[in-house]
């Protein structure tokens, strides 16, 4: 792993006290492309225990498996996936959300910012 980060990017995962959560971010930093920036961003959305909570054991046992291996390639999806993080809308992630419900949202997130 040495040489494909930053110092930038390893002063931000030094902090990280849990081994499983620090070489998730690493791995998902390298895989990923993470800026310094992003990195810290995902970091401080809580990424990695947002992943643990969100459906239960088997998301669970994936999430670790990625902080252990790091993204495994075994279909088309798995490179075109490109996730939305909106932690900042307050959406819940127990029920599923319509599109309209996430528009008005974020229209009146802009309009109030």
């Amino acid at each position: 792993m040495v040489g494909k980060l930053s110092w930038s990017h390893y002063c931000y995962l030094i902090y990280i006290e849990e081994d499983d959560e620090r070489s998730f971010y690493e791995r998902e930093c390298i895989n990923s492309k993470w800026s310094k920036r992003e990195l810290k961003r995902q970091i401080d959305s809580s990424l990695f225990q947002r992943l643990l909570l969100s459906n239960g054991k088997i998301n669970k046992k994936k999430v670790y498996e990625l902080s252990k291996k790091g993204q495994q390639i075994s279909e088309p999806t798995d490179i075109l996936k490109d996730p939305y993080v909106f932690e900042f809308l307050g959406i819940k992630e127990e029920k599923p959300s319509l599109e309209s419900d996430l528009e008005k949202r974020l229209v009146n997130h802009i309009s109030e910012f």
